[in-house]
């Protein structure tokens, strides 16, 4: 290649380069969530026991510094008033079902569990995209405060969910065991996605998830009166 060829692929490719990063729609998926981002996740977790049991059964969503948790209402059923959350294994609060919402599988308990947590942001079904990878923690498998890492892979799961055949799920791999169904779904940017729902599939453990859209949580949660 002469010197003069080289010259001018050189301003070709400086020149792309500026415009591809400088377009207003450059907007790169962020590899790894900060440390300040898990650490938020992380307190916003609890993990849900029966009685007095300390194995976690599910996992929950604080919602404030007032003690309302968000979880799977499935989770809980049967055991209303036998339910305990925890943050660390080692002190537990008596959690009392406020309100319920059976369409949507959500609860919301109240606890003495006093947190500041800064504001809760969401991002809508429609703006999420396939392969956009998601984290949550979780009690996968009994195992408290698990942090699981893993990606979109469909925006539209309508009717899959037999008891919720009219609520568009989202699908992902990698962040659904038994003991997640309740669990917040995070971007890596710190925005919740959802709620955990279930596993989907015959083979527990599949990783295989279904989360309920942050659209249907925080309408839930408006008609609940829980600011967040």
């Amino acid at each position: 290649m002469s010197k003069t060829i080289y010259i001018k692929f050189l301003l070709l490719l400086i020149f792309f380069s500026y415009f591809t990063f400088c377009s207003k729609n450059y907007n790169p998926i962020q590899i790894e969530p900060t440390k300040e981002i898990i650490e938020i996740a992380k307190n916003r977790t609890v993990t849900l026991h029966y009685h007095i049991s300390d194995y976690a059964k599910g996992t929950g969503l604080l919602l404030d510094d007032k003690g309302h948790v968000l979880t799977s209402r499935h989770v809980i059923l049967g055991w209303e008033d036998r339910v305990r959350i925890s943050q660390d294994s080692k002190t537990f609060f008596d959690a009392k079902v406020i309100i319920e919402e059976p369409k949507l599988d959500l609860v919301i308990l109240k606890t003495e569990l006093k947190r500041k947590l800064p504001k809760l942001e969401f991002i809508d079904r429609n703006d999420l995209e396939n392969n956009e990878p998601v984290f949550l923690f979780g009690s996968a498998w009994g195992l408290a405060n698990s942090f699981l890492k893993g990606y979109i892979s469909n925006t539209d799961r309508s009717g899959v969910d037999l008891n919720l055949k009219l609520v568009p799920l989202i699908q992902t791999i990698g962040t659904s065991y038994p003991g997640c169904s309740g669990a917040g779904v995070y971007l890596y940017d710190g925005k919740l996605i959802g709620i955990n729902r279930a596993t989907i599939g015959s083979e527990p453990g599949n990783s295989i998830g279904l989360v309920i859209p942050s659209g249907y949580v925080k309408t839930f949660l408006n008609l609940s009166k829980i600011e967040i």
